[in-house]
């Protein structure tokens, strides 16, 4: 039973310094988001990414509103299409080992998993920089508490 929990995934957040550390259950196929705040538009920003494998994920697709100052889009990024609500949906398949992020005001980060919600800037606050991977539980136990 031990060695069936160890070798579970897990999205990994590992803040700098001495701040405590946060994961998640999580497994192949299985998604998550980054939901932010553009620091210059202001709008709404989701980033959608898939579990491969651990320390392999997968940027599926991005979500924003407006296509102003800062935007991705060039014909070799993915796909530009139009939501029926009038956003735009960026399809990529940008593949990741982990993914370095520091935590914003302005941007206020959350890491949105099923119906959990992470708010980064209330866990860790102004400035610190986070890795986000995906691991084995016992690496993610291993590297964090012993």
């Amino acid at each position: 039973m031990l060695a069936w929990y160890g070798t579970r995934l897990v999205v990994a957040v590992i803040p700098e310094e001495d701040k405590e550390p946060f994961s998640f259950a999580t497994h192949v196929g299985d998604e998550w988001s980054i939901s932010l705040t553009h620091s210059v538009e202001k709008t709404k920003w989701d980033d959608y990414f898939r579990i491969n494998a651990a320390g392999d994920m997968t940027m599926t697709h991005t979500r924003f509103e407006s296509l102003g100052w800062g935007y991705p889009y060039a014909p070799g990024e993915g796909r530009l299409t139009r939501t029926d609500d009038g956003k735009f949906l960026l399809e990529m398949n940008r593949s990741y080992k982990d993914l370095d992020l520091r935590i914003s005001e302005q941007a206020m980060q959350h890491i949105i998993h099923g119906k959990d919600d992470y708010d980064l800037i209330k866990l860790y606050g102004q400035g610190t920089a986070v890795k986000i991977k995906v691991q084995y539980r016992y690496q993610y136990l291993l590297e964090n508490y012993l």
